[in-house]
């Protein structure tokens, strides 16, 4: 009779509960990641239609005329030359600038803007938000 092999505990680890909430932990990070908002919260305007476009480069003007290229803060002289080192290599008409402008933004910051994209032979593409059907 073996009694003493009845009461041992068994000492190995489980790896299931720690699969399962490295699986958790995967699924709150995707899903975290697709809710982050990229660049500045700027309020566009709304359109019929709120179509995406790709492009090279991108310039945001925050309410506060706030200059952001690519997601990092320029002074306003600065556009145009950080515009130029990114566009340098890149072909006539793969020169698409996506413009992020705040519509309680002045038109004549705009229309500045758009002067030194005409410049540097960019095509500009301003970025709206579809209209929601009511």
């Amino acid at each position: 009779m073996d009694f003493g092999r009845r009461n041992k505990i068994s000492a190995e680890a489980n790896m299931s509960s720690i699969s399962d909430l490295v699986f958790l932990l995967l699924i709150f990070f995707i899903v975290m990641s697709t809710m982050a908002v990229n660049g500045e919260a700027v309020n566009l305007p709304r359109t019929a239609t709120g179509e995406s476009v790709a492009g090279a480069a991108s310039v945001t003007i925050t309410r506060d005329l706030r200059y952001l290229v690519n997601n990092e803060e320029v002074s306003k002289d600065m556009v145009g030359q950080r515009l130029e080192q990114l566009m340098a290599s890149r072909p006539a008409n793969k020169r698409t600038v996506i413009l992020n402008v705040d519509r309680d933004v002045p038109t004549g910051e705009t229309i500045e803007l758009f002067s030194t994209l005409k410049v540097l032979r960019c095509n500009p593409v301003i970025a709206t938000r579809a209209k929601k059907e009511e």
